[in-house]
């Protein structure tokens, strides 16, 4: 398939397609483009022209984190949008999707704009964590007594599933959003929920960092199975891994609802243990308060463990987006074309 080059640089970020070719993006282009026709764009270059109508690389520009590169607008970020729009097409009255990546990969970042280009194209969606959901202090501590990590949220288990469901089973019913918000840097960075927010979006996108993950209770050896940590999985952890799995169980009639799930999924896995502490020192800097020390070091470590990482690399994705340690994208493309790779 041959493109036409973009002649004015101006106005708009260059494309994957580009000449000269933009150096911010390196990832396949083969791969990318048998996801855009499954996005329903038989010729790559519609897609192109569409986006460049709509001004699509310059959507909300300015909510970008700063040095975000131009490969989250052209891998991610505009693909996303054309994702829910193909949706929106069918007359499709509601849409859930779901965002998976480890703590600190972009998922926020990610979401902020979205929320902010969509309501320049006059498509409100609602982006949400997993984390709003978190459960009130008083029974947060009693869920997360006894974990060998000492985390005071993060585990599966440290979330109201029925007040997710509730908020989930609403909207669909009718079209209102009213959902909590939760605030990490009250109570001294062990986080406390802030408030609510009401909004009547046509499309909702939940992120977690182990959303869509699937128990493996019954897989054994992926669940002791020794990760490339260190030091080694204690007794002790190992014996917790087992509560998170029952958890997660619990989590399985929201993964169900969604239509659609994008997995940001690093290409290492340790990459994680820097993403969380860039991400602890932003809050500490904007909001004067975080996770850090010894808090900080034992919830990455709870990352790290609690959950089989082979476990959380496999997570049930229609869309993988692999990200390396700098978070610049390496490749992108369907789940079922990541598998023909790996």
């Amino acid at each position: 398939m041959s493109f036409q080059p973009i002649d004015d640089f101006e106005n708009i970020f260059l494309s994957p397609w580009s000449i000269p070719k933009n150096p911010d993006i390196n990832f396949p282009i083969a791969a990318f483009e048998r996801l855009i026709n499954e996005l329903g764009w038989a010729d790559c270059s519609d897609w192109l022209c569409h986006w460049n109508e709509l001004s699509g690389p310059s959507l909300s520009k300015n909510i970008w984190p700063r040095g975000t590169r131009t490969d989250w607008i052209w891998g991610i970020g505009l693909p996303l949008l054309s994702d829910i729009e193909r949706f929106l097409s069918f007359d499709k009255e509601q849409l859930l999707f779901g965002l998976s990546g480890l703590p600190g990969s972009g998922k926020t970042s990610l979401g902020v704009w979205l929320e902010a280009a969509s309501k320049e194209l006059g498509w409100p969606i609602a982006v949400i964590s997993l984390d709003d959901f978190y459960l009130c202090s008083n029974e947060m501590i009693k869920a997360m007594n006894g974990n060998p990590w000492g985390v005071p949220r993060g585990l599966p288990g440290s979330h109201s599933i029925e007040l997710l469901q509730e908020t989930i089973n609403r909207w669909l019913e009718t079209g209102e959003l009213l959902a909590p918000q939760f605030d990490k840097s009250l109570r001294n960075g062990l986080g406390e929920r802030s408030g609510w927010r009401r909004t009547n979006p046509i499309a909702i996108v939940i992120e977690g960092w182990f959303l869509s993950c699937s128990p493996v209770n019954s897989n054994l050896e992926i669940l002791n199975k020794e990760e490339q940590v260190n030091p080694k999985l204690t007794t002790e952890e190992q014996n917790y891994r087992k509560i998170a799995q029952s958890e997660l169980y619990k989590y399985l009639n929201v993964w169900n609802k969604l239509h659609r799930v994008w997995h940001l999924k690093a290409v290492e896995f340790s990459s994680t243990c820097n993403w969380k502490k860039q991400q602890e020192e932003n809050m500490s800097f904007t909001r004067g308060s975080s996770l850090k020390g010894e808090s900080l070091n034992s919830f990455i470590r709870m990352i790290n463990t609690a959950i089989p990482q082979e476990s959380l690399n496999k997570i049930k994705a229609d869309v993988v987006c692999r990200i390396n340690a700098q978070r610049h994208i390496e490749w992108v493309g369907t789940k079922l074309d990541e598998l023909r790779i790996i």
